[in-house]
């Protein structure tokens, strides 16, 4: 597994994803993720991201955190990073409290065990409701007073990134959606990561398994199936085979798989820090393993650049279709999973 330092910390450049533990994923066999947890770190993997509103995911990573601990020690145990999110709900947004964000980190921190959060990644819903720059200043004064190690962004587009760091906000990190069905941070959020310093977290890289495999199948209970194919709707169903198509010829070249090379693809792209993947289970641990040592040549990464530029997104920038609340991108959204204002619509 490849690191590389984020915030004086040794980071691996695969994250596991944690939204597969959240409700709406099946059921979750709690003694069976931890197990699993324990084997991606056997493997390489020392940072794992969670969210707030993920619900149960953050309890289950403290649980890890400290049986982890107990078992390496509190030294080993502090080399694994948990990244996490502070993602107020949509309808406190225009009365959004300190209180309301002390509330959300401190429940973060006692979930987790820890005496202070990583990276709290923060996400807002609508640009046009409240005060974006006035809740970050609140995660910046709990970072001042040691409950937030960083401060990262989650779905942040150019603009408004740009105006938080115009206003002061020490901005680390931005986790965007980014992969060969969704080349939207190609339009100027890989530029300003690299002008800012700004490290990028890529997820949704395989489409939540749609780009996993040759012939990947469509599940319509898999909440994330369904928020990724309407991806492939937008960039169009004969691209999105396209890309499979290319994808498996590139696995047999390399003698690895089609996830393997789309995951790689984007760990190439300049300006991506790291990619995000969302196993359910230690599966395909072998197969992630492949990963090390694997380099796309200049050919084969430049042709997968022009495929993913293919597509229909021009001009968009990254989360422009799940931040328009008429699109079916965001009505499949949960808007209020904090229940910071339990009874308002």
């Amino acid at each position: 597994m490849q690191y590389y330092d984020f915030e004086n910390n040794n980071v691996s450049r695969v994250f596991k994803g944690n939204w597969q533990l959240a409700g709406g994923h099946g059921q979750i066999d709690e003694e069976q993720a931890l197990k699993d947890l324990f084997v991606f770190v056997e493997h390489g993997i020392n940072t794992f991201d969670v969210g707030d509103i993920y619900t149960g995911a953050e309890e289950t990573l403290g649980e890890f955190l400290d049986q982890y601990g107990n078992k390496y020690g509190k030294t080993e145990a502090s080399k694994i990073r948990v990244h996490t999110k502070f993602v107020p709900d949509l309808n406190a947004l225009e009365d959004l409290t300190k209180e309301d964000v002390r509330t959300v980190v401190e429940r973060s921190i006692k979930r987790l065990g820890t005496q202070a959060l990583n990276l709290v990644q923060f996400h807002w819903w609508d640009y046009a409701l409240g005060d974006f720059v006035q809740a970050a200043t609140y995660l910046d004064e709990l970072r001042k007073e040691g409950l937030i190690e960083a401060i990262g962004l989650t779905n942040f587009d150019c603009d408004h990134t740009q105006q938080l760091l115009d206003a002061g906000i020490p901005i680390v990190s931005n986790q965007v959606q980014f992969s060969l069905i969704d080349y939207r941070p190609f339009n100027g959020m890989l530029e300003l990561a690299k002008d800012q310093d700004i490290d990028l977290f890529c997820y949704g890289t395989l489409a939540g398994g749609l780009l996993g495999s040759s012939k990947a199948k469509y599940d319509p209970t898999n909440r994330s199936h369904i928020k990724y194919d309407l991806m492939i709707k937008e960039t169009g169903v004969e691209h999105y085979q396209e890309v499979l198509s290319t994808l498996s010829l590139l696995a047999e070249k390399y003698d690895t798989s089609v996830a393997n090379i789309a995951i790689q693809f984007v760990l190439q792209t300049d300006g991506v820090s790291s990619a995000i993947i969302g196993p359910r289970n230690t599966r395909h641990i072998k197969e992630l393993d492949q990963l090390d040592g694997l380099v796309l040549d200049d050919a084969d990464y430049s042709l997968l650049e022009g495929l993913a530029k293919k597509s229909l997104l021009k001009d968009q920038d990254v989360y422009s279709y799940e931040r328009d609340m008429t699109t079916p991108h965001a009505q499949i959204m949960h808007y209020n999973n904090n229940n910071m204002r339990p009874g308002k619509a």
